[in-house]
């Protein structure tokens, strides 16, 4: 066998990129090299100049890697010249159809760049072997329910499917490789979730201290802001009372936000608690409208329920469901203009009590509509009285309402309103 640095290689290849890096690998690894795009212009290459090898692909252009070979093998002068067959294809005719062009050697793609060069090296020191053996008679074979006649000497045939299994156990072990590395990411991920579980628990276990150090301390300054503003409403300046409905609303807002964020910590980890008790869901929304008329009331705005009658008693968590409706209906008023109207409607569908909450407000622009329940949401609609808003309640809805395998969902019109709607499964 000829030394590396004295083997000239052929490549035949269509895709430049392939081209370059399969020249990169040989070169490296000490020989020679000269390239062709296609089956024509290799053989038009093969007849200035011989090479040792040829390593072609076999979809390409003008010419393929099949006829490629089989031209070279019809041609008494260059059929000696080895040819590996090179392709991504992995259908089994194409080992039959390198057969039957007489090819001695197939890799399929992608490659490893050790394995690239051992098969040449295998290529070589069968090559006097092969020159040892005569051409056998041609042969008829069944093959995929069709019938294929190869006239490739024994050797040569020896050498091609000896490729393609060595092929196959390559593939096998880069597969097992994959399957290796993949058990083995399974196992730090794993690993990682248990650290992330346990980072979560202390955050939920932090904001549960913090919360409860924090409610008290903001209850107790919005109850004296309270009892001051009542006890100076007529003895003290418009500006005092104002600073002090500040201080009012900003604690309001600061306890509701701790509630709400410990609310979502919880629900997150998985640690929801469902308490579940007989309701009766019409006389629970009633009391719910009746407190949210208060404040519907600051704004004029009307809040009206139509209710229905004969429903079976509910087996939910009565606080939770409270909060679901509770949010909906504020929601609506805030987001309400003044002296309009807020309607809450209950009805039967498909097995389901669905109830909505309607407003007409101002709308949800349809590009933010698949942000309403995503923990603080960036949303061009404001509250129409400069009310706060935390931006959780709705993640908070949700979840409220998977627990109790209830759906939650929200229709909007721009300057015509929104209407939130859920659903729970009726008894």
């Amino acid at each position: 066998m000829a030394m590396a640095a004295q083997v000239n290689i052929l490549i035949v290849e269509d895709s430049p990129t392939q081209g370059k890096l399969l020249r990169f690998i040989l070169e490296e690894n000490g020989f020679i090299v000269d390239s062709a795009p296609n089956g024509v212009k290799a053989l038009e290459c093969v007849r200035i100049k011989k090479p040792d090898l040829i390593i072609t692909d076999i979809v390409m252009p003008e010419m393929d890697g099949f006829a490629l070979c089989k031209a070279l093998k019809s041609n008494p002068d260059l059929r000696l010249i080895p040819v590996m067959l090179l392709t991504s294809l992995s259908d089994p005719e194409d080992v039959i159809k390198g057969l039957q062009a007489g090819a001695d050697n197939f890799l399929t793609k992608p490659y490893e760049d050790t394995f690239l060069v051992s098969c040449i090296k295998n290529i070589f020191a069968n090559q006097e072997l092969r020159k040892n053996w005569g051409s056998g008679s041609e042969v008829e074979i069944m093959f995929g329910g069709q019938k294929y006649f190869i006239n490739s000497d024994r050797m040569q045939i020896i050498d091609l499917l000896l490729s393609t299994y060595e092929n196959a156990v390559q593939k096998n072990n880069e597969l097992h490789k994959a399957h290796n590395d993949l058990m083995e990411a399974h196992r730090q991920l794993e690993q990682k979730n248990i650290e992330l579980e346990k980072v979560n628990q202390e955050k939920t276990r932090f904001l549960s201290i913090a919360a409860h150090d924090l409610r008290n301390p903001l209850t107790i300054i919005y109850t004296t802001a309270d009892l001051i503003t009542e006890e100076l409403k007529e003895k003290t300046s418009e500006e005092t009372i104002e600073f002090l409905e500040m201080i009012k609303q900003s604690s309001k807002f600061m306890r509701d936000l701790i509630e709400e964020l410990l609310d979502v910590s919880i629900i997150d980890s998985g640690n929801l608690s469902i308490s579940l008790e007989p309701v009766d869901m019409m006389e629970l929304i009633r009391n719910n409208v009746s407190l949210n008329r208060v404040i519907a009331g600051r704004k004029q705005i009307t809040v009206e329920f139509h209710s229905i009658k004969e429903l079976p008693v509910f087996q939910l968590d009565r606080k939770k469901i409270e909060q679901v409706f509770n949010n909906l209906i504020s929601n609506a008023i805030k987001y309400s203009y003044p002296q309009s109207r807020v309607v809450i409607d209950a009805q039967r569908e498909n097995g389901a009590l669905v109830i909505s909450v309607h407003d007409t407000g101002q709308g949800i622009p349809p590009a933010e509509m698949d942000k309403l329940f995503k923990p603080f949401p960036r949303l061009s609609v404001k509250t129409t009285s400069g009310e706060s808003s935390t931006g959780l309640g709705l993640v908070i809805v949700r979840k409220i309402m998977e627990a109790h395998h209830g759906k939650v969902w929200a229709e909007s019109r721009l300057n015509e309103g929104t209407t939130f709607s859920i659903s729970l499964p009726i008894p």
